[in-house]
């Protein structure tokens, strides 16, 4: 699968009347600030019709007014603490194509040809990008990476939602939650249970507290599964059929059921 990459640019977010400022900052909370300080990929595909590139790049825009920390940067506060400034320097916004149909490139498998369905999350300063690729037979794969400081799967979702909500000139909902507040550890602290060698374990905590049981770690499987489209579409059918109602069930829904 060859793809050509045609134009990146910064997009920044749209607001209808008069801009907020831009010297405000948004904290991380304490769960923020011991995951991952990089960029988590996620690729979405579509079959024909899709909008035009410029009708979500709008879209696009209209959702960064809302989900301010997405167009913002990493910096420190007056204290020296990691936060997001909420500068609306904008998201990464490239546009490419594929030399071959969908059908070609698809299933797709793990394997170093689907890191050119995103742009490079290596060095970025951006928090959010996005890839929109073109495939010859007007499919279109979408390529998000987000910064895991900013924001967990859910709040990822909820993004994706609205930029979709905004592209077709909805309302978006729901908005998001910023008070981190609620994370804010007792005063004084009161130590309940045994969290060190639990929720986080890093070579540090190893160090200082060997007797840390990390056997438990031993139980995770990762375990690879294929289901063929034709699978797929009978699990739709069936599901659909079970529930008494006009409504039809999407592939996600019917085979999270089954799982």
């Amino acid at each position: 699968m060859k793809v050509r990459k045609e134009s990146s640019r910064i997009v920044k977010p749209t607001y209808e009347g008069t801009p907020p400022t831009n010297i405000s900052y948004t904290p991380l909370s304490v769960f923020d600030k011991v995951t991952y300080d990089n960029h988590m990929a996620v690729i979405y595909a579509y079959r024909p019709p899709t909008p035009p590139n410029a009708a979500l790049e709008l879209g696009l825009k209209k959702a960064l007014s809302v989900y301010r920390e997405w167009a913002g940067r990493l910096g420190k506060n007056e204290d020296g603490d990691l936060v997001i400034l909420l500068n609306d320097k904008g998201v990464r916004f490239v546009e490419a194509s594929a030399e071959c149909t969908l059908n070609q490139a698809m299933p797709f498998k793990p394997s170093m040809s689907l890191l050119a369905l995103h742009p490079s999350w290596k060095g970025v300063e951006e928090l959010v990008q996005v890839q929109l690729t073109r495939f010859t037979c007007g499919s279109m794969v979408v390529g998000f990476t987000a910064n895991h400081l900013v924001a967990d799967g859910n709040a990822t979702s909820n993004f994706l939602v609205a930029w979709g909500q905004a592209c077709r000139g909805l309302e978006i909902y729901p908005i998001p939650f910023r008070n981190r507040g609620i994370f804010s550890p007792r005063d004084p602290p009161r130590f309940e249970f045994e969290h060190r060698g639990t929720e986080f374990t890093s070579e540090k905590i190893k160090k200082d507290y060997p007797s840390v049981d990390n056997t438990i770690m031993d139980d995770i499987v990762v375990h690879e599964v294929h289901f063929s489209f034709e699978f797929l579409a009978k699990l739709k059918a069936k599901a659909s059929a079970m529930n008494g109602t006009n409504k039809s069930y999407s592939t996600f829904e019917s085979l999270v059921a089954h799982l």
